[in-house]
């Protein structure tokens, strides 16, 4: 299998803009929870926050769980992977 991804990719699949997504794969390099993911963006609610912005990034191969097993975990973090760490190169 292919493991890169351009940034266009990125951003098509994603439906994010490109600062969004410098913005969460530059915080991310260090696992990090939701809520630190969403001081970023101002954000409060959590739902709208993960479905916007982590599930997409998750679903393309960006961003992973640190605890895959337990998705609603409350020590739940996200990190890069190794595409993500990879597109963060590109930069």
């Amino acid at each position: 299998t292919k493991l890169e991804l351009s940034w266009d990719q990125v951003r098509t699949k994603s439906g994010l803009s490109p600062q969004e997504i410098h913005q969460i794969i530059d915080s991310c390099t260090e696992p990090k929870s939701i809520a630190e993911i969403m001081k970023l963006f101002n954000w409060s609610n959590r739902t709208k926050f993960r479905n916007k912005y982590i599930t997409p990034l998750i679903e393309i191969g960006i961003l992973e769980m640190t605890i895959p097993e337990k998705p609603n975990s409350r020590l739940q973090k996200y990190c890069l992977t190794i595409l993500g760490k990879q597109l963060k190169n590109q930069s």
